[in-house]
């Protein structure tokens, strides 16, 4: 099985730098660029069928990747972005000043970082495992495709990662519609095999 991982087109919130978790904000012209480029990818990739978080940034992309194609498009509360609280809609530079301490364990310790009203790390990957479970289980032998959010990207990625979650989350965050792979064998093994490439967006 080839599992491809992407995350959403570009946002307003991300180009203000704010969180968005639950919250929605919409597609740029750059996302729905985007978006539309990641078709090219779909194709090449012979996917077969698309998971997306149902987050209208997300099911937007998967929308635009998937336009005019005979692929059906899954939708997965699992997939969904990790929900950061009060957090949500405010910008990095605010969250840090208020609460120096947890952002920084946020960033470099993540079991460190306490939720408010959202989730924490555990959480999210007890529902990253979920999904990631779910899709191989209907996929065997398949090409599929996935779209979701940055911190879900990694958490669903790090259960294939040598020094799991805590070495994977130190990665570089990708850019947006940017593709990674994941091969898994027969007995569910899964090896990383592309991290980030926006080959298809040229």
């Amino acid at each position: 099985m080839n599992l491809y991982i992407t995350r959403h087109g570009e946002t307003i919130w991300n180009k203000e730098g704010r969180l968005q978790g639950w919250k929605n904000s919409p597609l740029t012209e750059k996302g729905v660029m985007q978006g539309k480029m990641l078709k090219k990818a779909v194709r090449e990739y012979g996917i077969k069928r698309i998971y997306s978080s149902p987050s209208e940034r997300a099911a937007l992309t998967a929308q635009f990747a998937s336009e005019g194609l005979d692929i059906p498009v899954i939708f997965m509360d699992e997939l969904k972005e990790m929900n950061m609280g009060d957090w949500e809609g405010r910008t990095l530079e605010e969250i840090q000043n208020e609460e120096t301490e947890n952002f920084e364990n946020y960033w470099t310790d993540p079991f460190k970082f306490k939720k408010n009203s959202g989730e924490d790390f555990s959480d999210i990957l007890n529902r990253a495992k979920k999904a990631i479970d779910r899709i191989i289980s209907e996929n065997k032998d398949s090409n599929v495709l996935v779209v979701t959010h940055g911190v879900t990207l990694k958490a669903l990625m790090s259960f294939f990662a040598e020094g799991g979650f805590i070495e994977y989350w130190k990665t570089p965050v990708v850019k947006q519609t940017s593709i990674s792979l994941v091969k898994i064998d027969d007995n569910n093994t899964g090896k990383i095999v592309m991290y980030g490439d926006t080959s298809h967006h040229i």
